[in-house]
């Protein structure tokens, strides 16, 4: 999953779903950079998150 948007006021992240399926996760590793997530859609739950909001605004700002 990638971060897309963030409201600041209401504090709401928007995700969006990428066609990137493994049966192993720990195989998107490689794939992590900021504001992006593994989710597991079999166990319905987020495996591991690599973000810093403060990073990813500044950077969706420039």
């Amino acid at each position: 999953m990638k971060l897309v948007d963030y409201d600041k006021e209401l504090k709401v992240e928007t995700w969006k779903c990428l066609n990137l399926g493994t049966e192993k996760p720990h195989e998107l590793n490689n794939f992590l950079f900021n504001g992006y997530r593994i989710y597991d859609i079999q166990e319905n739950k987020v495996v591991k998150t690599n973000l810093d909001l403060h990073k990813w605004l500044n950077d969706k700002s420039l």
